[in-house]
């Protein structure tokens, strides 16, 4: 997350993940704001063309779980990086951080996305904060039991029962309304939905995040990418031992999420739960290779400054998306076919690619960094990174 390095300290790669990671997350949360039936488990079927159900289908099985998994790496990585620089005041400053995260994540969730993510960064923060004294191969063990039991409980909840499903899909139902229905009720409907299942966010999130906060940290202990990418054999043989195998799975997992009958959601849920790491090491892997060859340096300059201002960015998607699909805006939602609406994402996140390069040519950090970094430090914050 923006905020964590100061950008004497910064590590391009580690930007550049971060701002790979801004357009998995991207691609996953547009169906949110683009799809009403997102909310309650997404098209069915029987009433869905096929077109569109091929684009979820891809969607799913390439981007859903695995880059939000990377997000929350990367966050635990940089939380470890702040702590080992801040010493003797890490409990401190890491606190007044996380406190800001969880301010700025009501309002985001509140105002602009329902589906927010920093609040639950920020309890899942505190939770890393309080174990700081842990082992990296315990946070690495405990990354792994808490990810397995996450599974299990969904998968079980699947196989046991169906109703709970049902009853997810009514909260969702109800929740979602009319999204053209002008700013104040753009305002309302997300505020209302927000109420209903931001609490579910946080509880079934929540572990997930912390799972990959213990994973970010051990590989900051360790030294990963401090001050440079694992050597490419290994990075190759990650990608061969991950990838394959991981794709296949997620595509079955995706083919379950989108079947539509009881209990095929929750289990689809815990299947991805289990397969998500696999898929979100191999792509890490992958995206270090390439940013080792000469194309990858391009990649990089393009996306490091997108994850200096990854706080910023993320919350300036949720306004974009704002603005095209909902009445704060183009109320564009039900009305796009799905093809459409990956297009809308991705220039979106040109967009952002464009107007980050050229903030950063004029100030030090973004204007959520430059907040972030203010309230953590004080009036003595230096203002020379995300």
């Amino acid at each position: 997350m923006a905020g964590s390095v100061p950008a004497t300290d910064r590590v391009a790669a580690v930007d550049a993940l971060r701002g790979f990671a801004l357009l998995g997350i991207l691609l996953v949360n547009i169906w949110y704001f683009a799809d009403s039936t997102t909310l309650s488990g997404g098209p069915l079927p029987a009433t869905a063309s096929a077109p569109n159900l091929a684009v979820r289908f891809l969607v799913t099985t390439l981007f859903e779980g695995k880059f939000y998994l990377l997000f929350s790496l990367l966050f635990g990585y940089g939380s470890a990086v702040l702590r080992d620089r801040a010493g003797g005041q890490a409990v401190h400053l890491t606190s007044r951080r996380l406190g800001f995260l969880a301010v700025l994540g009501i309002l985001h969730g509140a105002t602009l996305f329902y589906g927010d993510i920093l609040l639950t960064y920020a309890l899942a923060g505190s939770l890393l904060l309080a174990t700081r004294s842990l082992a990296p191969r315990v946070e690495l063990l405990l990354a792994v039991a808490i990810t397995a039991a996450m599974a299990l409980l969904l998968v079980s909840s699947a196989l046991l029962t169906g109703p709970a499903e049902a009853a997810a899909t009514a909260v969702g139902d109800s929740a979602v309304e009319d999204p053209a229905v002008g700013p104040a009720g753009a305002l309302a409907a997300n505020a209302a939905t927000y109420g209903v299942i931001g609490i579910n966010v946080v509880v079934f999130q929540g572990p997930l995040a912390l799972a990959a906060f213990y994973a970010g940290s051990a590989l900051a202990a360790w030294g990963v990418l401090r001050p440079s990418a694992p050597p490419k054999p290994l990075l190759r043989r990650l990608v061969l031992l991950t990838l394959p195998a991981g794709l296949v799975l997620s595509a079955g997992q995706a083919w379950l999420a989108l079947r539509g009958d009881d209990g095929s959601t929750l289990l689809a849920s815990g299947i991805s739960v289990l397969v998500s790491p696999l898929v979100t090491i191999g792509y890490a892997a992958g995206f270090l290779l390439l940013l080792g060859t000469r194309p990858g340096r391009v990649v990089s300059r393009v996306l490091a400054p997108m994850g200096r201002l990854s706080l910023s960015n993320y919350v300036a998607q949720s306004a974009l998306l704002g603005l095209v699909f909902t009445g704060y805006g183009l109320g564009l939602q039900d009305r796009l076919p799905a093809v459409v609406v990956v297009l809308v994402g991705v220039a979106v996140y040109l967009v952002q690619a464009v107007a980050s390069r050229l903030l950063l040519r004029r100030f030090a950090s973004g204007p959520l960094e430059w907040a972030l970094r203010r309230v953590t430090y004080g009036r003595s914050a230096r203002h020379d990174g995300a």
